[in-house]
């Protein structure tokens, strides 16, 4: 299960940041997972207040995600102490939390499907 475990709410979108971790037992795709304001909860306006992963990154359990609101490449690294972080980001040139107050929420995908043809009866 990937939860939110830290924000960071700054002027200045390289230096904001929201930290997620993975605390199950089972890797997880963090594709499909939707990270949203209060506000949008509230106004149900998810293009302006929530941001969607649509990259494919398996986080391993105990592994973090750092989702930068600034600009740059998804990529792993390991911090100075050895903690492995998914390094993610929204590539928006202003800050985009700071101006969103009040709590975030992490929603994952569920269930997924899918229309299948019609079955072939074999005889």
């Amino acid at each position: 299960m990937i939860r939110i475990v830290g924000i960071q709410r700054h002027d200045h979108p390289n230096r904001e940041f929201v930290l997620l971790q993975n605390q199950g037992s089972l890797r997880i795709d963090v594709k499909g997972h939707l990270l949203l304001s209060e506000d949008a909860l509230e106004h149900g306006d998810l293009s302006d207040s929530a941001f969607l992963f649509t990259e494919e990154a398996v986080i391993a359990p105990g592994n973090y995600v750092l989702l930068s609101t600034g600009i740059g490449e998804p990529r792993w690294a390991k911090t100075k102490d050895g903690a492995v972080v998914y390094y993610a980001y929204m590539n928006r040139e202003a800050p985009f939390w700071a101006e969103r107050p009040g709590p975030l929420h992490l929603l994952r995908r569920q269930h997924t499907y899918k229309v299948c043809p019609e079955p072939v009866l074999i005889r």
